[in-house]
């Protein structure tokens, strides 16, 4: 999925995202023995720096056939639907993840975080969005590499394990990257990208 939204996103329409409402998937047993009902919802970033390319991080997961790329991004809370809506939810969530997993925080500039309309690409399109996957566009510039490891009062339990890494293409771009993610890289080409993600 996230190879396809790749691909959207040379699209540059500003028309509004049309929502509809989310699917609920019933998670493991509660505390009080009753269903933690979690939310189908995850937000992506489709990360692009003009000179390097589109931002790809690496991971090692058995579970997904061991290494491969993806883009930042993760679940929706609950908590953050309740409090924002589901658009600004996805947009907020989508921030945090990006901070969890790259050091990079865009959570006091949330405006720079461009939804992707899903709409304009039709069938597939809303396939995707059926999905509970939501993705934003986010132009990096070169003031946004990471010069230095947050300070301990910054962190939080999930950016403990950050450590400041360059590039496996070796642009002069550094992250602070998060434990479950091996490296990262750049790829100027759009369709090398999307084949990396879909793998």
């Amino acid at each position: 999925f996230m190879g396809n939204c790749l691909c959207f996103d040379s699209e540059k329409d500003d028309k509004q995202e049309r929502l509809i409402s989310p699917q609920q998937n019933k998670g493991p047993l509660g505390e009080d023995g009753g269903f933690v009902v979690k939310m189908g919802i995850r937000a992506f970033i489709i990360a692009r720096h003009d000179r390097h390319g589109y931002l790809l991080l690496e991971a090692n997961k058995k579970r997904k056939g061991g290494r491969h790329y993806q883009l930042p991004g993760g679940h929706v809370d609950r908590q953050e639907l309740a409090d924002f809506g589901e658009v600004e939810a996805c947009r907020v969530a989508a921030a945090r993840e990006l901070y969890e997993e790259t050091g990079l925080d865009l959570r006091s500039c949330l405006h720079r975080l461009t939804p992707v309309d899903l709409n304009a690409a039709g069938e597939e399109g809303n396939r995707i969005y059926l999905t509970g996957r939501r993705y934003f566009r986010l132009a990096l510039t070169d003031l946004d590499s990471i010069q230095d490891m947050p300070p301990p009062s910054h962190r939080s339990i999930h950016t403990r394990g950050l450590r400041l890494a360059t590039p496996l293409t070796m642009e002069d771009f550094c992250l602070c990257l998060s434990s479950e993610h091996t490296g990262y890289k750049f790829e100027r080409s759009l369709e090398r990208a999307v084949e990396a993600v879909a793998q």
